[in-house]
């Protein structure tokens, strides 16, 4: 991709196996990234950064200072970052906390108002997906087994659902189970929302989907191996992804656990305009 060929390129990292599968994959093609992360285990970054900061706290303004001193002309957005941090204004700076005043506390909002800062500071917003097409699911089985008859059904529920829940962006997933929603995905996140699904009912289907005109280059559903191991503790038998719209990270492992745990996993017909 030209933006990434122009100057440096940083990677904003989350929580999670994604953001450093991207930081191996840039740093694989001699184009290490400035990783910018609130993460605690910096270390998993060794040798696929160039250089790494790590902040305490949530501050725009430091990160494009620290984006424009190291030359970065384009930043890819990945990873899991909590959401409740909305909540505790005092952590943020005063770049931050302008943006935040101005727009809906929903997580489009939230994350346009990131690229929107990057942008206005002639920072361009790459897709990830581009760096790991393969990742991306595909329609149909996609684990060892089909889904049930059952199962199925309950996919299909929830995706109806979720066509009419996702414009509201308040999650990306939710739970279903003998014909009902069990669990709905808000600020909590989706492994929470399973736990929560689990300790009502302790089975179901998870159903995740991505709002149709949401911005690809950022905020992907994404799904791996502690999906599955989290679907299992709580009694979910199946694992149902939008195609083309869902990453699946450290696929194999994934896939090997599903089989293991006898989780069926299914991709659902891309809902994209």
């Amino acid at each position: 991709m030209r933006a990434e060929q122009d100057g440096a390129t940083a990677l904003i990292a989350g929580e999670g196996a994604l953001p450093v599968e991207i930081a191996r994959r840039l740093s694989e093609r001699g184009k290490a990234p400035l990783v910018i992360t609130m993460r605690s285990d910096t270390d998993t970054f060794h040798g696929i950064a160039d250089p790494l900061i790590r902040f305490r706290y949530p501050k725009l303004s430091r990160v494009v200072a620290e984006m424009r001193k190291h030359g970065v002309r384009s930043v890819i957005m990945a990873g899991f970052v909590p959401k409740k941090l909305i909540y505790f204004p005092a952590l943020f700076d005063p770049l931050t906390l302008k943006y935040l005043a101005r727009i809906p506390r929903d997580d489009h909002s939230l994350l346009a108002a990131v690229v929107d800062i990057m942008e206005s500071n002639g920072i361009s917003v790459l897709p990830y997906w581009h760096i790991l097409p393969e990742f991306l699911a595909s329609e149909g089985q996609l684990g060892h087994r089909l889904p049930t008859e059952k199962e199925e059904r309950d996919a299909e529920y929830g995706a109806a659902v979720l066509k009419v829940t996702l414009p509201c962006s308040f999650g990306q997933a939710l739970v279903v189970a003998d014909g009902a929603v069990v669990a709905v995905e808000a600020l909590e996140g989706t492994d929470a929302m399973i736990k929560r699904a689990g300790s009502l009912v302790s089975k179901g289907v998870l159903v995740k989907m991505m709002r149709p005109d949401q911005d690809l280059r950022y905020d992907l559903p994404t799904v791996g191996p502690d999906t599955i191991e989290n679907m299992a503790v709580n009694g979910l038998t199946c694992l149902a992804v939008e195609a083309r719209r869902t990453l699946i990270v450290e696929a194999q492992k994934t896939l090997d656990l599903a089989r293991l745990k006898n989780i069926a996993i299914w991709g659902l017909p891309c809902q994209c305009q």
